[in-house]
Order: structure tokens, then C-alpha cells, then sequence
């Protein structure tokens, strides 16, 4: 017999879509660094190169967390952060 007690509330989500929203949700924060590498590339402005470097290094630490999870969602994401940022970072040294 289940008393109420015994009853956990619990949030369900269709696991197709909530696996599409991490997908689309990595493509538009991991994304977001080709419009500043294409405007370094047309006016020669950039991002501080602080901001880079941290942003490098947070995603690096994620992407050690991540491999250790077994995580592709984010392992995916990190990858992609880290060759934007390197791209972004070649504009401004080059």
C-alpha cells in the first residue's frame, strides 16, 4: 500500500525533447562567438583579450568535468567554445 509519504514528486519531461533543447541550447550559447570573429575579421575590433583567455580557461576546466562524466552534451559544447574562442583569439594576435 502507498501512503503519501511514500509518493516523491517528480517533474517528467519527454527525454526526445528535453535531449533536442540541450542540442539547440548548445548551438546558440556555443555559437555566439562567430559574429564577434566575423566583426574582428571586417573592422579589425575585438573582445578584450581577458575576456578570451577566461572564457578559454572556464571552458577547459568544463571540458575536464565533462570527459570525467561522460558527458557528450558538454564535451560537445566545450569543444566548440574552445575553437571559437581560439579563432577569436588568432584575430587578435594575427
Amino acid at each position: 500500500m502507498t501512503t503519501m509519504t511514500d509518493k516523491k514528486p517528480t517533474f517528467t519531461l519527454n527525454k526526445k525533447f528535453a535531449e533536442i533543447s540541450g542540442w539547440v541550447g548548445l548551438a546558440c550559447l556555443q555559437f555566439n562567438s562567430v559574429p564577434a570573429i566575423m566583426s574582428s575579421l571586417e573592422t579589425g575590433n575585438t573582445t578584450p583579450i581577458g575576456t578570451i583567455i577566461l572564457t578559454m580557461v572556464g571552458l577547459s576546466l568544463y571540458l575536464v568535468r565533462s570527459l570525467a562524466t561522460n558527458d557528450t552534451l558538454y564535451t560537445m559544447g566545450n569543444v566548440i567554445g574552445l575553437v571559437g574562442n581560439t579563432i577569436l583569439l588568432a584575430t587578435i594576435l594575427f
